[in-house]
């Protein structure tokens, strides 16, 4: 114990002995008797008992341990060297000021832990760093992280959302700028830090971090495309949809709707081993594939973005998207599995370049090698090759409920149920069989290439959508089909679009169960990037490319 600073550290304590807090009395549980952390001294009192002391570290915005000993209390900002010390007791914050989430994990995303006993030194721990958005207690370990990934259930887990305090709590939105109505500028180092300065001012309602400069505005103008720009929103008001009405449709090379021919069943495979199958009803506008759904992608290709969009609120909201830099509620799967050897379903993590198995999530980079059979005149999956990969969310069935049909406990994830909007830039090259499909989740969880609920060609089973397909000497077109339930034969086109080959396309995939739509649109590479790469469409948008 450092006792040279005792009278600085009485300079800087503002509460008392009498001070009751009692949010934080007697929740010490994690004590540790006999024990110091030297250093990181934030303050000191004299108290009467270690349960004073952890009052005291309690009303510390900078104290996430605090250490009594021979009647004084010492604030802690974190843990330094551990020592044994008689008569010492070393006392963790013992509560959080933020909201906190029992049994609940953020996947990805972490860029420090520290050691930690309770939530309070946690959190405190997270409050402390710029970049921290949320922390997660897992055993003695705290995981800071600077983004929020996909939310999962993690027994003993402890989510504490610090937010307020980080730039990264603000919604942002890329490449968008908000006319006038400045306030102030700051010079963060980035959009996060923009975020910060803007939630720190009251009058701040969204602020456009653009060239090194933060812009702070008291109102929200109308939007426009910047470049670079990133627009952040600091809580005070509501994230208005980018894009309105304004759907680029003059950019729209080409567009193929499918007749719905109403319900009917399928075959659900109910055990993977014996491939044994029951009876399934779907009565859904938009058929089979208003259940949870993987999107999957053949090579030569390479993929520049998705999004995934699903209506809430007004509005149809981004829930999960993909960069060659980052991922946000999406990874990638491929079927090379080991396992599948052992009669078990072949899904697992793709390696970064689509080619291999990983047993934990990769961010994947975005390029796909020719993934067509040579041996096969009609083209093939290729799956040797490993340059065929589907998306899915990280969650697991297993931990949510919910999904149909056989999946294995590690590697069968959810798909995307409902309405939803899939959006993809991607340039495909002139050689190959490149795809992009949809098929039912229910497909990817049991075997894509063996026992599942659709089958081939038709009858349609559970659903794929073939959504821009290079097919056996089709030249440079791209086909679409819908395949679904066992009564239907597919309808589709096998020249609806061309292959993009020098520049990047941006296919448009609508599934909506309220007006019954299926859809596929093809739109230029800048369109994702100027309109489909945000936070929202609204539903005036998504209307319009209904409609169209």
């Amino acid at each position: 114990m450092r006792t040279w600073c005792f009278l600085a550290l009485l300079v800087g304590v503002t509460a008392t002995n009498s001070t009751r807090h009692l949010a934080t009395v007697g929740q010490c549980s994690s004590a540790e008797d006999n024990v110091d952390y030297w250093g990181n001294d934030v303050a000191g009192q004299a108290v009467g008992s270690a349960s004073a002391c952890c009052d005291l570290c309690g009303a510390n915005n900078q104290c996430a341990i605090s250490v009594y000993t021979g009647g004084m209390c010492y604030l802690k900002s974190g843990r330094g060297a551990r020592s044994t010390k008689q008569g010492a007791v070393a006392l963790p914050k013992p509560s959080s000021p933020y909201p906190t989430e029992a049994n609940t994990d953020y996947w990805g995303n972490d860029f420090d832990a520290k050691t930690a006993t309770s939530v309070g030194e946690c959190a405190t721990y997270c409050a402390a760093n710029s970049q921290c958005v949320v922390s997660v207690l897992t055993g003695s370990t705290c995981y800071l992280k600077n983004k929020l990934g996909a939310k999962s259930v993690n027994n003993g887990a402890t989510a504490i959302r610090v937010g307020g305090n980080t730039a990264t709590s603000c919604t942002q939105q890329a490449n968008t700028d908000y006319y006038g109505n400045d306030i102030g500028s700051t010079k963060p180092s980035s959009a996060s830090g923009c975020c910060a300065d803007c939630a720190a001012n009251a009058q701040c309602l969204v602020a456009v971090y653009t060239g090194g400069t933060c812009w702070l505005k008291n109102k929200v103008g109308g939007s426009s495309y910047n470049n670079g720009a990133v627009a952040v929103f600091s809580g005070r008001a509501p994230v208005p949809a980018t894009g309105g009405s304004s759907v680029p449709f003059q950019n729209l090379k080409a567009q193929y709707k499918y007749p719905i021919k109403g319900g009917g069943t399928y075959n659900m495979v109910t055990n993977y081993q014996s491939c044994a199958r029951q009876s399934q009803r779907s009565d859904s506008s938009i058929g089979p594939l208003s259940e949870q759904v993987s999107m999957i992608f053949r090579g030569p290709m390479y993929i520049f973005g998705i999004s995934v969009f699903q209506p809430s609120g007004g509005n149809w909201n981004r829930v999960s998207s993909w960069t060659p830099q980052q991922s946000n509620n999406l990874v990638f799967m491929n079927n090379l599995n080991p396992n599948k050897y052992n009669n078990q379903p072949p899904q697992g993590y793709a390696q970064a370049d689509g080619m291999g198995f990983s047993e934990t999530p990769v961010q994947f980079g975005g390029w796909l090698r020719d993934a067509s059979d040579p041996s096969n005149i009609f083209g093939g999956p290729g799956i040797a090759t490993g340059a065929e990969v589907n998306i899915m969310q990280p969650s697991k069935c297993s931990a949510t409920g919910g999904c149909l049909g056989v999946f294995d406990q590690k590697y069968g994830l959810n798909g995307w149920g409902g309405s939803k909007i899939f959006v993809v830039k991607a340039i495909m090259y002139g050689s190959g069989l490149p795809a992009i499909w949809m098929l039912n989740a229910q497909v990817m969880r049991a075997n894509q290439y063996g026992c599942n609920c659709r089958g081939m060609a038709d009858p349609g089973g559970c659903g794929e959508l073939d959504i821009a397909e290079a097919i056996p000497n089709g030249g440079n077109n791209l086909a679409t089909h819908y395949y679904y339930l066992n009564t239907h034969p597919s309808p589709g086109h096998d020249t609806w679009t061309t292959r993009p080959t020098s520049r990047a396309a941006t296919f448009v995939t609508i599934l909506d169960e309220a007006s019954g739509t299926i859809k596929v649109m093809h739109f230029t590479d800048d369109d994702y990037d100027k309109f489909f790469d945000t936070n929202a469409l609204s539903n005036d948008a998504v209307n319009a490319m209904i409609s169209r």
